[in-house]
């Protein structure tokens, strides 16, 4: 059971990598997935309109919230709720939310959020204004994390990462980051592989923090696979100020604070300008 979880932890930590987990993100932009927006009266007070700029579809600059849709009326961009999701109903595409509630696809589940937050029709819960992403597959019961499970989560953490920052090199996929690679191999406690996935974590903005929305993609993936992430996430998080610096995660991951160094920044900074 254990090497299944290790294994799914690196196919994940493939595929939901900082940089393809931005792709993988939602693209507020990206309507190709989408049909036709329920539609608006003239009296919705909460549209955004975009006027056309000549040449310029007004959609094509326009920026709608999630589970929305963007179309033209009369010159105009208006954002409305989705009317319908393409992605065909089967559990590999099931979403459990926050609210514990199983969704068909995560279009699903965005559609549900608009419509409740905007009072329309065919919300499932009027109460539950706010509805978000808990995990990926159906919702289940997830078992607690026993202490010694917990105690030797950041020893697999680390063996993780590192085998990550492997398959990512086999795969060309870990550009600049090559010599940390290299640093972590001559580490039994692969310091450098802990320190290169907060920097790949660290994105929107990169702020040397790490936030719960930077940690969605990894969550949502392997949280109900494994029920000891998100209690050692919580416990990174030492001020409990829903951020993690680098330090934290470095401690939390059992690295002694003279190897906690950031070494990404010059890192990002040359691959910025070259």
């Amino acid at each position: 059971m254990m090497k299944t979880v290790l294994l799914t932890f690196l196919l994940v930590g493939v595929f939901l990598s900082g940089a393809l987990a931005k792709k993988r993100g939602r693209n507020k932009k990206d309507k190709s997935t989408f049909d036709n927006v329920i539609e608006l009266g003239a009296e919705e007070s909460e549209v955004e309109i975009s006027e056309k700029v000549e040449g310029v579809s007004p959609c094509a600059t326009k920026e709608c919230d999630r589970g929305e849709l963007c179309t033209e009326v009369n010159g105009k961009a208006r954002c409305g709720c989705l009317e319908v999701c393409h992605e065909e109903l089967d559990p590999k595409y099931s979403v459990c939310s926050t609210k514990n509630v199983t969704y068909g696809s995560e279009c699903h589940l965005d559609r549900d959020h608009c419509l409740c937050r905007k009072g329309k029709p065919g919300c499932s819960n009027a109460n539950a204004r706010k509805i978000h992403l808990d995990y990926f597959g159906v919702c289940k019961e997830l078992t607690p994390c026993p202490d010694k499970e917990m105690e030797q989560f950041p020893i697999r953490m680390r063996d993780w990462l590192f085998a990550v920052m492997r398959e990512l090199a086999n795969r060309h996929m870990l550009d600049e980051y090559l010599d940390m690679l290299e640093d972590a191999r001559r580490d039994d406690m692969h310091a450098d592989a802990v320190l290169w996935k907060f920097c790949d974590l660290d994105n929107h903005p990169r702020d040397r923090h790490v936030t719960r929305r930077e940690l969605l993609f990894i969550i949502s993936a392997i949280k109900p696979m494994e029920h000891c992430l998100v209690p050692f996430l919580d416990e990174c998080d030492k001020d409990d100020d829903h951020k993690i610096t680098l330090a934290e995660w470095g401690q939390c991951l059992g690295l002694e604070s003279d190897v906690i160094v950031d070494k990404c920044r010059d890192i990002q900074d040359k691959a910025l300008k070259g």
